[in-house]
């Protein structure tokens, strides 16, 4: 019992230390992380295209297109955030009207004009989105540079891990740590993709027809926000909300609109259809989900947050492998796997069962 709380305290120590760490030198770890989950998701990419043309080719064909896209993702972010800050001062003075009309109808205290402070808290989250993304654009050049050589190289060849592990068991247990990891992030971060970008067209288009303003960015933002889990959905959806409040008050048809259609998307897709896509793959428990969340945003910000999840898939699976271990993967599961009893185990407690059962009727 001694040994294992010293170990428990031992790798809480850890932890922390290596998260002061990691802290401490986020401009250098930070794009290598993004890096390596990007390298994931474009290898099957530059694989069909090596079928056709050299590699080397094939992996520049694939940086190619990766920075036109973050381009034109990075120059939509830009004209977007840009315009809305320029007129927040309008909504501004719309939301103090629409709460001093509150306030003499109902006879609310006069002072929470001071505690609403719209445009104070939404420029203050612009700007931390907009230093993050600003920051991620001034490391790109080195993310691009790690995944170029990554792609290049595959520095976790077969080749490579019979080279420098002899032995075949341990071979086999490493194989099969980076594969699945490799397979279980390339597929989440794949289907998040699609699911994002869904979202972002649904909110969008309602917003469109509900007649918001600045349409486009929401939907860009409930696209940007939906890797976040949980959270990420939730501030989108509270902030279309009050968007559409303070622009349509006291008209509420168009706010009831809003106060339907953006649950109902973030419910389908988020509850329903995200988890059926996933299955059990992302086996990961919520409360681990959630402190994941917690520690990457401590360490690297927001952009810790988008990471939280690959991560900690990642530590789990990393867990799950070695024996030492695995006690840690088993509580960062979901416990669904464990629900799943085998016939041989279910037959010997029935036996167990009826052996009690008939114990207590002896006389």
């Amino acid at each position: 019992m001694k040994i294992t709380l010293n170990t428990i305290f031992l790798g809480i120590l850890t932890t922390i230390a290596m998260g002061a760490v990691l802290h401490i030198l986020q401009p250098l770890f930070l794009p290598l992380v993004i890096a390596i989950l990007l390298s994931f998701v474009l290898s099957p990419l530059v694989t069909h295209f090596h079928k056709r043309i050299p590699r080397v080719l094939a992996v520049l064909l694939v940086i190619g297109i990766l920075m036109v896209g973050l381009y034109a993702i990075g120059w939509f972010f830009y004209t977007r955030i840009t315009s809305f800050v320029s007129v927040i001062g309008y909504y501004q003075d719309r939301f103090d009207i629409i709460i001093s009309d509150i306030v003499i109808r109902y006879k609310l205290p006069s002072d929470i004009l001071e505690v609403l402070q719209l445009s104070a808290s939404l420029r203050s989250g612009l700007y931390n989105i907009s230093i993050s993304f600003v920051n991620f654009a001034g490391q790109l050049i080195i993310v691009v540079f790690f995944i170029v050589f990554m792609l290049l190289e595959n520095p976790l060849s077969e080749r490579k891990m019979k080279m420098a592990f002899p032995k075949e068991s341990v071979q086999i247990r490493f194989g099969t740590i980076i594969r699945t990891i490799s397979t279980q992030i390339a597929r989440y971060l794949t289907i998040k993709l699609g699911i994002s970008i869904t979202t972002g067209f649904l909110v969008s288009l309602s917003l469109y027809f509900i007649g918001l303003d600045f349409y486009l960015m929401w939907g860009f933002l409930a696209i940007l926000f939906n890797f976040i889990p949980n959270i990420g959905s939730t501030i989108i959806m509270v902030a279309t909300i009050l968007m559409s409040f303070i622009q349509f008050y006291p008209v509420w048809n168009p706010i009831l609109a809003a106060l339907i259609v953006m649950p109902l998307i973030q419910m389908i897709l988020g509850n329903f259809l995200d988890p059926k896509l996933q299955g059990n793959q992302l086996d990961l428990s919520p409360v681990i989900i959630l402190i994941s969340l917690v520690f990457w945003g401590w360490i690297w910000g927001i952009t810790g947050m988008f990471l939280a999840v690959p991560l900690a898939e990642t530590i789990k699976i990393i867990c799950a492998n070695i024996d030492a271990l695995k006690p840690v993967s088993i509580l960062m599961s979901s416990g669904k796997s464990l629900k799943q009893v085998s016939p041989k185990n279910s037959d010997i407690e029935k036996d167990e069962t009826e052996n009690t059962e008939n114990t207590e009727e002896t006389p």
